[in-house]
């Protein structure tokens, strides 16, 4: 057992007594709250060869506070709540960038809430936990990371905020990441300046170091020898090989154009690689051949998509690094809803329509952690045909979830009161098109909606999402605003801002690198600030 003071509570670190068979388990305290948290590798590798499968899962359980179930009928615990759904993608989008992307050894996280005291938020200790057992483990995993929390109060920064002072800060705002980088970004504000929001990432940052040294500690004082994980790898032969075919076949000058333009080049470029590929290689050579290709492809267009960027300022479409594409925005596009808003952006379009209810309608939220009720919400629907595909239709995916969760964080702080307004607002938004910054599209189309069913907002507000391309060689990178779906594929950061013209109200971000400094994160929060304004000038 090993303890840390963290904004002067103790976490408390153990391990050895639960959950012996896993890869790694531990138990993480803070306050009354506890939650335990294992990682195991599979022995072989998965099925799936296309990607790495990691799986994360957020267990709640009621138990932890002392409730049963709500329903009369049904007292077993089901599907997870949106809340869980959310700490879930936390986790996972904080740990994921720290594995090797060719392992194909299934991994699964899970996370269960034990214990819960209403004051410190199991959501933190979960990304803390799951880091801690990945540490510790035999899987091969270049952590440890850690969480924390930061709030503010009367100007002043507030870590690891409890739930008193919470209920006062203009701003809520999840952090992690390494000793060197912040790789994960959550946060809700009231219209909080740049400035402010930079301050709390630096204090932020300071806290995470500590408790990431502290992981390390205990990783090396107890942590098992890594296994050796199934790569998907094809010799260096094969692949300089297909590298140098693929560059032949043109891939390069197929990376720009529309987004049809750029999927029919590619398709091309593709098959007439793979052709020549069949014709030089041997049949030992092809083994996995779909697979191995399939990366080989991604990374090459990952390095040109980089390289164009970095060195000549040219983006797939042709557009400058803080250009953002045309904009068109129109409401009462529907005749019998209360409001809607259409708001397309490029190749991304969102249709948000606003209904207005009575007091009665709000949703009533019963999950482990609250009980209370709610008037304004958000959904966000995704359907395949958004991106010209064709799948299964089952209702909101994690994705949707987080996406609708994020745009509707990015209204809160303008919805009227309940005093003066005291009708309930469910707002849903249908992405129409999609190449890229779908959930930012729904937050302006939310806007639009808002104001065409009279809603008195007290001011609009306008959504981007900004992306990285960085030389790790060098240390250079560029800012882009507006990032579309090849800068977000092969781009090494997705930051989503949103806000008024007083401050941000909702960011998020995740990476595909070991993460951003201070210096990344304020360049690129000035930058979306020029395009949120440019955006709420439409």
């Amino acid at each position: 057992q090993w303890s840390l003071d963290v904004a002067g509570r103790q976490l408390t670190i153990e391990t050895g007594r639960l959950a012996k068979q896993a890869g790694g388990a531990v138990t993480v305290r803070y306050g009354d709250t506890q939650v335990l948290a294992t990682a195991v590798m599979s022995k072989d590798k998965s099925g799936v060869m296309g990607y790495f499968p990691l799986m994360v899962d957020y267990e709640e359980r009621y138990y932890a506070a002392g409730k049963i179930k709500g329903s009369r009928f049904i007292k077993r615990e089901g599907r997870p709540s949106d809340e869980a759904v959310l700490t879930g993608r936390a986790v996972d989008r904080t740990i994921r960038p720290l594995f090797d992307m060719r392992m194909r050894n299934e991994v699964q996280v899970v996370i269960t809430v034990q214990s819960i005291d209403g004051e410190n938020d199991p959501d933190i200790i979960s990304i803390i936990a799951a880091s801690a057992a990945l540490s510790i483990s035999d899987i091969p995993w270049d952590g440890p990371v850690a969480a924390v929390k930061v709030g503010m109060v009367d100007g002043q920064v507030v870590l690891n905020p409890t739930e008193e002072q919470e209920a006062k800060s203009t701003m809520n705002l999840t952090l992690a990441g390494t000793t060197e980088r912040i790789n994960m970004i959550e946060a809700g504000a009231h219209e909080t300046p740049e400035e402010d929001v930079v301050r709390a990432f630096d204090a932020g940052h300071a806290e995470i170091k500590k408790i990431a040294a502290f992981i390390e500690d205990i990783k090396a004082e107890i942590g098992k020898e890594k296994r050796e994980a199934t790569l998907l790898v094809g010799t260096p032969e094969v692949e300089q090989t297909m590298r140098e075919t693929l560059i032949a076949a043109g891939i390069e000058d197929a990376l720009f154009g529309t987004k049809e333009e750029i999927g029919a080049q590619t398709a091309a470029v593709k098959e007439r690689a793979e052709e020549m590929l069949r014709e030089k290689l041997s049949e030992e050579e092809q083994e996995n051949f779909s697979d191995i290709f399939a990366l080989v492809y991604d990374e090459v267009c990952d390095t040109f998509v980089h390289k164009n960027i970095i060195e000549q300022d040219k983006r797939p479409d042709g557009r400058a690094t803080t250009e953002i594409r045309p904009i068109t925005c129109d409401t009462g596009v529907l005749p019998r809803p209360h409001g809607s808003g259409l708001f397309t952006r490029g190749e991304t379009q969102a249709l948000t329509v606003t209904t207005l209810g009575a007091p009665g309608d709000e949703q009533i939220i019963d999950t482990m952690e609250v009980d209370e009720k709610k008037r304004y919400i958000h959904h966000y629907n995704f359907p395949p045909y958004s991106v010209g595909e064709v799948r299964f239709m089952r209702g909101p995916g994690r994705r949707e979830i987080g996406h609708g969760a994020l745009a509707e964080k990015a209204l809160v702080p303008v919805i009227p009161a309940k005093e003066s307004f005291p009708y309930t607002i469910l707002l849903v938004s249908e992405i129409l098109e999609s190449n890229g910054s779908s959930s930012m599209a729904a937050t302006c189309g939310s806007t639009l909606s808002l104001m065409h069913a009279g809603v008195p907002i007290t001011r609009p507000v306008s959504g981007i999402a900004m992306g990285m391309m960085t030389n790790f060689d060098t240390g250079e990178y560029k800012v882009l605003s507006d990032i579309q779906g090849a800068e977000d594929h092969y781009g090494d950061m997705d930051l989503k801002v949103a806000g008024t013209e007083k401050g941000i109200t909702a960011l998020q971000m995740d990476v595909k690198m070991k993460g951003i400094d201070t210096d990344m994160f304020q360049k690129t929060l000035a930058q979306a600030r020029e395009g949120r304004m440019h955006i709420l000038g439409k």
